[in-house]
C-alpha cells in the first residue's frame, strides 16, 4: 500500500470509533475482574497491569470524545478528536485494545474453560456451580449424546433421503388431471390418483409429528402383536428407530411432494411444449425435461427439510428412539439436573442445524443454485 494513502487511512476520522473501543474496553475489564485460574496468564504480572492501563486510558479518551460531542454537537467535527493526530492516536489505540481485549477472552474464556473441563472430569460428583455442572454433564454423559447425536443424524439423512423418492412417487400422482381425449378410465384413475396424494398431503401436515410417531408405533406394534410374535420378538422387526425413520419419511414426503410440485409449475411451460413438438410424449417430456429441472431448482428447499428433520426428530423421543432429545433427558434423570444439560442439548442442535447450512450453501454453490432464504416447508 502506498504510505501516503496509508496514512490517510489511519488519520481519518471514523464516527464510532470511540464508543465502540469503549464499549471493548470494559469488555476487557469485565473479564479482567473475575477470579484468575492457574492457567491465567494475565494475572497482576506486567502484561495483565497493561491491558487494565489500556482499558481504562482508552474509557478516558472515549469520555473525553463524549464531553467534547456534547459540548460542540453542531461542530463536533472540527474539534481536537477529529483531527489527524487524534484520529491516528484513536486508532492504533483501538486496535491496541481489540488485542488485549482478545487476550484477555483466550485468558479468562478459553483457557479458563480448559481448566474447568479439567476439574470436572476429575470430580467425583456433579458440582453446585451452573457452567461447572453443564461440562461435568456434558463429559459424563458424552456416550449417550454422541449416541444420540448419530441417530438423530441418520433418521434426518435417511428420512429425507426416503421422503424425497416417495415425493417423486407421490408429485406424479398430485399433478394428474384428466384430458379430454383420456378415456373414462384413465380419467377415472387420474382423479382417484390426484384426490388420494391431496387427501395424504392434507392429513399429514394437518397432525403433529409427534402424534403421528405414536400412531405409527402403535399402529406398528399391534399389527405384529396379531401374528403372535412376543414383544421381544416384535421389538427386532419393528424397533423404535425403524418406526421414528417411517414417522420422519412420512411427514416429509407430504412436504416434500408440495415442494416438487412447486419446482415442476416454476418451469416455463413452453419446454414442455417444446419437447411435444420434437416427438417426445407427455410422459416423455415430464421426465426428461421438466422434472430434472424442477428437481435443481427444488434442491435449497430439500436441503432445508433436512435441516428441519433434524430439530424435529426430537419428538421421536416420545416413543423411545435413542436419539439427541431422548439422551438428554437421561442424563438429566441420572444427575437429577435439567437446565444445565437441556442448554447443551441446544447448543448440540444448533451446531448440527449451522454445519448442514453451510454444507448446504456450499453444495448449491456446486450445483449454481441459490441457498439464500429458503422459505421453511413447515
Amino acid at each position: 500500500m502506498n504510505p501516503t494513502v496509508r496514512g490517510k487511512s489511519v488519520t481519518r476520522d471514523r464516527p464510532y470509533i470511540y464508543l465502540g473501543g469503549s464499549l471493548i474496553a470494559l469488555l476487557g475489564l469485565s473479564l479482567l475482574s473475575g477470579e484468575p485460574h492457574p492457567y491465567s496468564f494475565l494475572t497482576n504480572n506486567v502484561p495483565g497491569l497493561l491491558c487494565r492501563v489500556l482499558f481504562w486510558a482508552f474509557l478516558a479518551l472515549g469520555a473525553a470524545a463524549l464531553v467534547f460531542k456534547l459540548a460542540r454537537a453542531k461542530s463536533y467535527r472540527s474539534c481536537p478528536m477529529c483531527r489527524p493526530p487524534m484520529t491516528a492516536v484513536a486508532f492504533w489505540a483501538f486496535w491496541l485494545t481489540v488485542l488485549a481485549c482478545a487476550l484477555a477472552l483466550i485468558d479468562r474464556g478459553l483457557l479458563k474453560l480448559i481448566y474447568t473441563v479439567q476439574i470436572c472430569m476429575q470430580a467425583d460428583k456433579n458440582p453446585q456451580d451452573f457452567a461447572s455442572s453443564m461440562i461435568y454433564m456434558s463429559v459424563k454423559g458424552k456416550d449417550m449424546l454422541l449416541a444420540g447425536i448419530w441417530t438423530t443424524v441418520r433418521i434426518a439423512l435417511l428420512g429425507t433421503a426416503i421422503a424425497f423418492i416417495l415425493a417423486i412417487f407421490m408429485v406424479f400422482l398430485r399433478i394428474q388431471e384428466p384430458d379430454k381425449r383420456d378415456r373414462d378410465l384413465v380419467k377415472g384413475v387420474k382423479w382417484l390418483a390426484s384426490h388420494f396424494a391431496r387427501l395424504y398431503i392434507f392429513v399429514i401436515r394437518g397432525t403433529p409429528m409427534m402424534v403421528q410417531a405414536l400412531i405409527f408405533y402403535y399402529f406398528g406394534f399391534n399389527l405384529f402383536k396379531r401374528t403372535g410374535m412376543t414383544v421381544t420378538e416384535i421389538n427386532h422387526v419393528w424397533s423404535f428407530f425403524i418406526s421414528g425413520l417411517c414417522t420422519v419419511s412420512l411427514n416429509s414426503t407430504a412436504y416434500l411432494t408440495e415442494v416438487l410440485r412447486g419446482g415442476i409449475q416454476a418451469i416455463d411451460r413452453g419446454q414442455t411444449e417444446a419437447a411435444r413438438s420434437l416427438g417426445m410424449s407427455n410422459w416423455q417430456s415430464m421426465i426428461k425435461v421438466v422434472f430434472p429441472q424442477a428437481v435443481k431448482n427444488s434442491i435449497p428447499a430439500i436441503g432445508n427439510e433436512f435441516i428441519i428433520n433434524i430439530k424435529d426428530s426430537s419428538v421421536l423421543s416420545v416413543i423411545g428412539v435413542m436419539d439427541l432429545m431422548y439422551a438428554t433427558k437421561s442424563v438429566s434423570g441420572i444427575y437429577f439436573r435439567s437446565l444445565e444439560i437441556y442448554l447443551v442439548a441446544a447448543l448440540l442442535y444448533l451446531i448440527l442445524t449451522w454445519l448442514s447450512s453451510c454444507l448446504l450453501k456450499y453444495l448449491g454453490g456446486k450445483l449454481d443454485t441459490p441457498v439464500k432464504g429458503i422459505p421453511s416447508s413447515n
